[in-house]
């Protein structure tokens, strides 16, 4: 698996954190949501494994205490990274590989949000390979 998937998740990933974000903000009514308790039962199903808190626990601990800011900053670095075809390749490619890790971190840390798009992750997955592909030409 290359950075380039990694990076893909990550995008997709914050595409999702961030429509929950905005439409929670404007709810006006959590009952509402029906996504949500979707949401709740895989993050229950998660919380049941032994993986799944340490890898939260790491997240938050590599994000300083930011995992929003700390995101969009990963993907930011990777969609840089790939458009920047002319900087130096071995600092460009140990950017690629520490955004590339960040965001699978994120993507495993978030997993609960893939319950929001439902079947529309796969959608969503395709939108961002196909953006990060077109970053990279």
């Amino acid at each position: 698996m290359g950075p380039g998937i990694c990076h893909a998740l990550g995008l997709m990933m914050l595409a999702i954190t961030e429509w929950v974000r905005a439409d929670l903000k404007d709810a006006t009514s959590v009952a509402s949501h029906a996504y949500l308790k979707d949401m709740i039962e895989l993050a229950g199903s998660l919380a049941d494994t032994d993986w799944y808190k340490p890898v939260v626990d790491l997240y938050d601990k590599v994000s300083f205490g930011e995992p929003r800011a700390a995101l969009w900053a990963a993907v930011f670095m990777a969609l840089v990274v790939r458009l920047n075809r002319h900087g130096p390749e071995e600092a460009q490619r140990v950017l690629s590989w520490v955004a590339a890790a960040y965001c699978l971190l994120a993507t495993l840390a978030l997993l609960p949000y893939l319950a929001a798009p439902g079947a529309g992750v796969i959608l969503l997955l395709a939108l961002s390979g196909g953006l990060v592909n077109v970053a990279t030409r």
